[in-house]
């Protein structure tokens, strides 16, 4: 049997809750037209109520489609993945990986980029300092 090794991936939230949020939205969905269906002949304020659940419904499908947040770490690059947006930074583009604040209040972890921006790298918790150093130094 082959151990664990650490994490190369951290994400915002788990793989299967986009998943399980469309669900509810299709479901939802089916309700506002069940809800439509059984009130015949209808009225102005239920239709009105059964489009609004029906917009809710929508919008938890589509929402789910672009709530994939994380980085992953590769042998030679981070990838963040914010929504469709995805950002590879290399050993090279890199200047330095800090946290956000100092001490144990930090909850962030961040890539100084050479331009001087800062990146958040999405999901990953402060105790991953300083792996991420060693790779970033071709260590680790």
């Amino acid at each position: 049997m082959s151990e664990l090794g650490p994490p190369r991936e951290w994400l915002m939230q788990p793989r299967w809750l986009p998943t399980l949020r469309a669900s509810i939205g299709i479901a939802v969905i089916l309700s506002a037209v069940l809800a439509l269906a059984l009130t015949w002949p209808w009225r102005v304020v239920e239709v009105l109520l059964a489009l609004l659940w029906l917009g809710y419904g929508v919008f938890l499908v589509w929402a789910s489609r672009r709530e994939h947040s994380g980085t992953r770490l590769e042998q030679d690059a981070l990838l963040v993945t914010s929504g469709k947006e995805v950002e590879r930074l290399t050993r090279a583009d890199i200047l330095d990986l800090r946290t956000d604040q100092p001490g144990r209040r930090a909850w962030r972890v961040q890539a100084v980029h050479r331009d001087g921006r800062r990146v958040t790298l999405l999901g990953v918790p402060p105790g991953e300092l300083d792996r991420l150093r060693r790779w970033h130094v071709g260590a680790g």
